[in-house]
C-alpha cells in the first residue's frame, strides 16, 4: 500500500510557478508547430506550382541550397563533387573545372624581388613549348595515362588532351582515381576546407 501511494505522489503534476512556466512553453512550441506545418503546406504549394509550369523542383531544391551559400562554399562544393564524380568515373566526357584543378595545386611561391642586372628580366615568361601531339588513344588508355600522372608526381593541369577530346575527362577521371586509391588517408584535395575563425571568436 505504502508504495501504491508514493507512486501515486511521484505521477501527479507539478503545482505552483513551475506549473505554469511549462504549460506556457508547451503552448508555445505547440503553436510554432502548427505554423511550421501551415508553411511547410505553402511551400509544397509554391512547388506544385513550379512543376506544373514544367520546372524540375529537384533542381529548385538544389538553388536554394546553393544561394544560401557564400560563393566560396559554392565553388568548394562544386569542386568536391567534380573530384569524387571523377575518381567515381562520371565525368561523362566533362573535364574537372578549374575550381577542383585548384585543389590539387600547392601554394604558389612568392615571385622574387629583381636584384642588380635581373630586374632588367623580371617578369617576363619562358617561352612556351611547343605542343606534341598525342597519337590516338582509347578512353580506358587515357585513364590508364592520367593515373600513372598521378603517381608520378605530375600536376593536373599536365593533362595532354584538349578541350572537348573526350580523353581529356577521362584522364582526369584516372588521376583523381589514383590521387585517392591509397585506402590509408582521405587526399586533402578530397576534404573539405576547414572553416576561418571569426575575428573575436574561438575556432
Amino acid at each position: 500500500m505504502k508504495g501504491i501511494l508514493m507512486s501515486k505522489k511521484h505521477d501527479a503534476p507539478p503545482r505552483g510557478n513551475a506549473d505554469g512556466r511549462l504549460l506556457s512553453l508547451v503552448e508555445r512550441i505547440e503553436r510554432l508547430e502548427e505554423e511550421k506545418r501551415a508553411i511547410a503546406e505553402d511551400i509544397t504549394c509554391v512547388k506544385q506550382e513550379a512543376k506544373s509550369a514544367g520546372y524540375e523542383v529537384k533542381i529548385i531544391n538544389q538553388m536554394i541550397r546553393e544561394r544560401r551559400m557564400t560563393e566560396e562554399a559554392r565553388q568548394e562544393a562544386l569542386a568536391l563533387a567534380e573530384i569524387y564524380r571523377a575518381a567515381l568515373g562520371m565525368l561523362n566526357g566533362t573535364p574537372l573545372g578549374e575550381f577542383a584543378r585548384k585543389r590539387f595545386e600547392p601554394p604558389a611561391p612568392e615571385p622574387e624581388k629583381p636584384r642588380g642586372d635581373d630586374a632588367g628580366d623580371a617578369g617576363a615568361d619562358p617561352a612556351p613549348e611547343p605542343a606534341v601531339p598525342e597519337p590516338p588513344v582509347d578512353l580506358e588508355g587515357a585513364r590508364t595515362q592520367g593515373a600513372a600522372a598521378m603517381a608520378g608526381g605530375k600536376k593536373i593541369t599536365e593533362n595532354p588532351f584538349a578541350f572537348g577530346d573526350p580523353r581529356r575527362a577521362a584522364w582526369d577521371e584516372g588521376f583523381c582515381a589514383e590521387a585517392g586509391s591509397d585506402g590509408m588517408e582521405i587526399p586533402d584535395a578530397w576534404r573539405r576546407k576547414a572553416k576561418k575563425a571569426e575575428p573575436g571568436k574561438t575556432p
